[in-house]
């Protein structure tokens, strides 16, 4: 999904990105074994209104359709818009090498947005499949079209009640497209260009609810920011990647799991639903014991995830996890896990700030880094190497929090 818009055409994007496609088509993943791989592909160009392309192997040249009323979208062909690359690389280098020439003259600066995830969504339902879209959008979506968005920077709220708002994404349109989306197991990437305000809470918050990924390159200049991109771009798209996911947490006796966090979507307690998961996706869970855990037979838990492959194959991946009970705090302090905790506190803190003021998440921070620490002082600390190691870590802890 290429925006065409003036921005990405000036800057040069849309040519750095064609003239990449041309090879990183070729790295698209694979199941163990196999020789190529069996994700289709399929090419739309965007400003205001949407252009399809008509890709099949037997045509000499790619054919574009274009779809002018964005209120209500649909994908103008079924044969020949999603196709597998080996078998149309001719046609589609023709269209990469096109697409630039095309637009070139283009003085069109509005775009639209919420029409291009829905017309995604509409071609992966027309193929009975799941998949992934990546969007290269360059600004705002102003044009007069579902999921138009206004500048609602306002540095007025900065340091007031109200500040949360600038972080709260505006629902409507998009919170019905996340529902459209994690049904289909459809996963939103979205790359921004932009040169001036961007709504990020909003256009960010289909990518955060599908397992997706949100990279942002203000005032883009490919000398400048070029290579950076192409290296987000090739690690998104090469990574190895399941599709239509669903996670549930099972434990023991004693305590349970009470919260998730993580770009994935709940439809009620226990289901965690992602439309796609990767190596560089993590779910964060928070656990409660309501009762006392025994020493003996410890706490045990298992993970069980439903996922697609690329191939089709639908397959059930299970951990189970048996975790050791102490009442000794020193015990406890000598077994945490850094990353882990650093995972938690942020993910809650991003959470919170959609409902709370940032100095009121900041203090909640402070207080649970500090009473950390303090508990590790009055109850574990000593002049053992093994104490100060895990102080030290403890401190870390403390200067990534404030």
């Amino acid at each position: 999904m290429i925006d065409v818009s003036y921005n990405n055409i000036k800057s040069g994007l849309v040519k750095l990105i064609c003239e990449e496609l041309k090879t990183l088509l070729d790295r698209l993943p694979k199941e163990e074994g196999a020789e190529t791989s069996a994700i289709k592909v399929g090419f739309v160009t965007y400003n205001k209104i949407l252009h399809f392309y008509n890709v099949k192997s037997a045509l000499a040249q790619p054919q574009m359709m274009v779809v002018s009323d964005v209120a209500e979208m649909f994908v103008p062909l079924l044969d020949g818009f999603l196709v597998n690359f080996q078998e149309s690389r001719a046609v589609i280098n023709n269209l990469l090498e096109q697409i630039p020439d095309m637009f070139a003259d283009t003085n069109e600066s509005e775009t639209v947005f919420s029409p291009i995830i829905q017309a995604g969504v509409e071609a992966l339902k027309a193929a009975e499949c799941s998949g992934k879209l990546f969007i290269f959008q360059s600004s705002i979506p102003t044009a007069e079209a579902p999921g138009k968005l206004k500048n609602r920077d306002d540095l007025k709220l900065v340091g007031t009640e109200k500040e949360k708002t600038l972080f709260q994404p505006q629902r409507g349109v998009y919170e019905q497209l996340t529902k459209d989306c994690v049904a289909q197991g459809c996963c939103v990437d979205l790359f921004l260009f932009p040169n001036q305000f961007v709504d990020i809470a909003t256009m960010g918050d289909v990518p955060s609810h599908t397992s997706g990924s949100i990279y942002k390159y203000s005032n883009f200049q490919v000398e400048v920011n070029g290579q950076q991109f192409l290296s987000d771009l090739r690690r998104d798209v090469e990574k190895s990647i399941g599709f239509d996911a669903i996670m549930r947490v099972r434990t023991g006796t004693g305590f349970r799991a009470t919260d998730f966090f993580g770009a994935i979507y709940m439809n009620n307690t226990t289901d965690v639903e992602m439309a796609a998961v990767d190596c560089d996706k993590a779910v964060t869970v928070e656990f409660k014991h309501d009762d006392t855990l025994s020493e003996e037979s410890g706490a045990v838990m298992q993970c069980a995830l439903l996922y697609t492959t690329i191939g089709g194959q639908r397959r059930l991946r299970i951990h189970n996890l048996s975790l050791n009970c102490s009442s000794q705090l020193s015990e406890l302090y000598k077994s945490c896990e850094t990353d882990a905790l650093i995972n938690f506190f942020a993910k809650s803190a991003y959470r919170a700030m959609l409902t709370q003021p940032l100095k009121t998440v900041r203090e909640i921070l402070v207080n649970q880094t500090a009473h950390m620490l303090a508990c590790y002082r009055k109850n574990c600390a000593s002049l053992s190497a093994a104490s100060q190691i895990c102080e030290q870590y403890l401190r870390e802890i403390g200067l990534l929090c404030t």
